[in-house]
């Protein structure tokens, strides 16, 4: 497929610094970078500050409970032949981080993190025509503490599992338009755990499925409209450890569709700009200690800048996080900040 100009630096910034958004979700697990063309190497960073607090059951203030949290994101794609490209993407897909210290929740505390390496194919069936797909390896690690049942704790430690991509993709070279459609399979992967410091056990957890539609096209040759539409089956996911009194230490009831929509403008041969909004529902779910906001909206900005083969996009969203209230508490009025930069270099 024929790179469609500034597109890829401006759909960049639908993404960067993606603070958590469904479940425990922290990327779209975007595959755009095998739609450039050529050989290139990027690599990201971005800086997300959630502020959550709220009231615990016991009407005490918690204080917030959310530490801010660093991500990193890479990628290398090059073309194999006419019709063939390779990508290799890095990123951290699923994480959560969460530490009371005030109110009847103080001590309870949780520590998620992933990562991921994806390698997709590619094959143009034509001019306007790609499929797509490959393999992902994903591992991810956890540990928590609820000390308001039982003083329960658990360790479980890292594995991987593999899963599964597959897409294709349509574009209009001449009006910059293109709409990809990428499905992600669940990973599963069995912890060994040791609860209350001496019970050990295994934890089987399954990461959800996921599809995407991400889209774009020019309006003018210095204007760019892009966005996407992404589902996950967080309705299928849970994390229950064998020893734990309650059941499911976090758990979803519903299904989440997050949509991001972009208008990028490029302001000279070496500068552009994008700004983006972003929704997620509020599904008016009950809050947990560990997933106390529901759905959010978004608004976001940002820069590439061209310096001959290299380029470099930064990136800032704000985000106003969704109240959630019920039995265990009440949290409103959150936000959280994110930040990322991302270098890209062509070879």
């Amino acid at each position: 497929m024929k790179k469609l100009g500034f597109a890829a630096g401006a759909a960049l910034l639908a993404s960067t610094a993606m603070v958590q958004a469904g479940g425990i979700e922290r990327t779209a697990q975007s595959v755009d970078i095998i739609f450039e063309e050529g050989t290139l190497a990027e690599f990201g960073i971005s800086y997300a500050m959630p502020s959550v607090s709220g009231v615990d059951p016991a009407v005490l203030a918690t204080g917030v409970m959310s530490p801010n949290y660093t991500s990193f994101s890479g990628g290398y794609k090059t073309d194999l032949s006419d019709k063939v490209g390779l990508a290799i993407i890095f990123d951290q897909p699923f994480g959560s981080l969460a530490e009371y210290t005030a109110g009847f929740y103080t001590g309870t505390a949780a520590d998620l993190t992933s990562s991921a390496v994806t390698v997709v194919g590619s094959y143009d069936v034509s001019d306007r025509f790609m499929v797509y797909g490959g393999g992902t390896y994903q591992s991810m690690q956890a540990t928590a503490a609820v000390p308001f049942v039982g003083g329960y704790t658990i360790v479980a430690d890292a594995d991987a599992g593999f899963g599964y991509v597959l897409g294709a993709a349509y574009q209009i070279p001449d009006i910059a338009l293109r709409a990809a459609l990428t499905y992600r399979s669940t990973v599963s992967t069995t912890h060994s755990t040791l609860e209350f410091g001496a019970i050990p056990g295994t934890m089987n957890v399954t990461t959800p499925q996921s599809i995407n539609l991400e889209f774009q096209t020019g309006v003018n040759p210095k204007t760019l409209v892009f966005g996407s539409i992404r589902w996950v089956n967080w309705s299928a996911f849970d994390l229950t450890p064998p020893n734990y009194p309650l059941g499911a230490l976090v758990a979803y009831t519903d299904d989440r569709v997050t949509y991001n929509l972009g208008v990028g403008r490029k302001l000279s041969d070496k500068l552009s700009a994008a700004v983006t909004v972003g929704y997620e529902a509020n599904l008016h779910g009950a809050p947990s200690p560990l997933a106390p906001t529901d759905g959010f909206f978004s608004l976001g900005g940002g820069l590439t800048y061209t310096m001959g083969n290299t380029k470099i996009s930064a990136g800032a969203k704000y985000i106003w996080l969704g109240d959630s209230v019920g039995a265990a508490g009440s949290f409103t009025n959150n936000s959280a900040i994110g930040v990322g930069v991302n270098f890209s270099v062509a070879m």
